[in-house]
């Protein structure tokens, strides 16, 4: 591979950032997306608000829904065992 095309493979690309750009939040783990009150595959929210329609970028802000927190607690209250 040559050096040129490496690095555009890599190139940032740029894109609006505004302040009225709207955002959600998302699952860090599953990447589902909170909206209005329960949590959604991020396609349906693109398929309801149409986002790819926007100008904007959306903007998305990390947490944790409840079904990765129950899991992630589940696994740190199970039997420790040790990696080899």
């Amino acid at each position: 591979m040559h050096a040129a095309s490496a690095q555009n493979r890599n190139r940032v690309i740029p894109f609006p950032l505004r302040r009225g750009s709207r955002r959600f939040v998302a699952c860090s783990v599953c990447l589902r997306v909170r909206v209005t009150g329960s949590w959604i595959e991020a396609g349906e929210l693109i398929r309801r608000r149409r986002t790819f329609e926007l100008d904007d970028v959306v903007r998305l802000d990390g947490a944790i829904c409840d079904q990765c927190e129950r899991e992630l607690q589940l696994r740190r209250s199970g039997p420790e065992e040790l990696a080899a």
